[in-house]
């Protein structure tokens, strides 16, 4: 019999659903029904029975209509507690915000996947259909319920609150505003490029702590400017080099290590090839620290010689692939 069955669910994948593509057009009232469609349209249109079967959770086939009422039924559970926010006026749906992304998402005819520079749903879905309309100082009972969530929240005595800004303690757990980071419990605004960093949070959008001495917020750099890292590109993708004799990568020589003059021993600094001697006294010394007084270094017979990292070191283009069986699905809006 399970043969049959999925001989039948083969067949039936290889049509359109009950009504063709999903119609789109949502209200807080459908839009569990609405996403529920997309979902498994995009799974019957792209997705192996058995991709199907381990995103229901089930072990036996399920025809489209039986997808669609499983996570019907799934989703409602889920958005209870936002219905309640909804009735008692604490939050709206925006449905052209969810139309917009659902549409998005649909798998186009005869394309399950594709590799692009973005996601084709990546912009229309960026923004929630679900918003909080609670002003500070209003009465809340969640956190999505307050306007504005990235400046503010629902403390503890169910009241909108501003989240803290300059200055302002953010300890237990408490985040900073939008803008601004958290840093030895107190809230600080991110420093715009130049500005002297130690992580990357402190930086503001589009920029990164860089690895200079002493470090700064640098600008991300696109598609085949020079970068040190992934995380100077904006892409996130930084093309490595190769420390040259070798397949080793490297994004600067300092990753490559070198050799001993004197022995050709790997190395990283010139310690590492032998002890040195104070320039004054000639006592044994490993760092330059270990030699006091005016003008008294550490000297190292040996040096340790680095290797060249070899190659073009630019950061890569953005490059990801639109999954419509797995990814877009899983990409689906959920409210808050």
């Amino acid at each position: 019999m399970r043969s049959k069955i999925i001989i039948a669910l083969s067949l039936f994948m290889g049509c359109s659903n009950d009504g063709g593509k999903p119609q789109i057009n949502t209200n807080k009232d459908n839009v569990c029904d609405q996403t529920a469609s997309v979902a498994c349209y995009n799974m019957y249109q792209c997705c192996s029975e058995g991709q199907i079967e381990n995103f229901l959770n089930v072990s036996d086939p399920r025809t489209e209509s039986e997808c669609v009422s499983d996570l019907t039924r799934l989703c409602e559970q889920q958005i209870g507690v936002v219905d309640a926010s909804i009735a008692a006026g604490r939050m709206t749906f925006d449905a052209s915000v969810m139309n917009a992304c659902l549409k998005a998402l649909i798998a186009p005819d005869n394309n399950c996947s594709s590799v692009s520079a973005m996601l084709p749903w990546a912009t229309a879905c960026m923004n929630s259909a679900w918003v909080g309309t609670v002003a500070v100082g209003g009465a809340c009972s969640h956190n999505f319920e307050c306007a504005n969530p990235d400046s503010a929240f629902c403390a503890p005595n169910q009241i909108c609150t501003a989240l803290p800004t300059e200055g302002m303690p953010c300890t237990g757990g408490l985040n900073c505003a939008a803008g601004f980071y958290c840093g030895g419990g107190t809230c600080h605004a991110q420093l715009a490029a130049g500005g002297m960093c130690t992580a990357n949070q402190q930086c503001q959008t589009g920029n990164y702590c860089n690895n200079a001495q002493p470090r700064v917020c640098a600008p991300r750099q696109g598609p085949g400017q020079p970068c040190t890292g992934n995380q100077s590109c904006e892409s996130n993708r930084c093309l490595p080099g190769v420390c040259t004799g070798s397949t080793t990568t490297c994004f600067a020589s300092s990753d490559c290590g070198g050799r001993c003059s004197n022995n050709n021993t790997f190395c990283f600094q010139d310690r590492d090839c032998g002890a040195g001697a104070c320039s004054v006294g000639g006592a044994p010394c490993t760092t330059a620290t270990q030699c006091t007084g005016t003008g008294n270094t550490c000297v190292f017979p040996s040096t340790c010689n680095l290797i060249t990292c070899a190659g073009n070191i630019v950061c890569a283009d953005t490059e990801v692939e639109a999954d419509y069986c797995t990814g877009a699905v899983t990409s689906i809006p959920t409210p808050p």
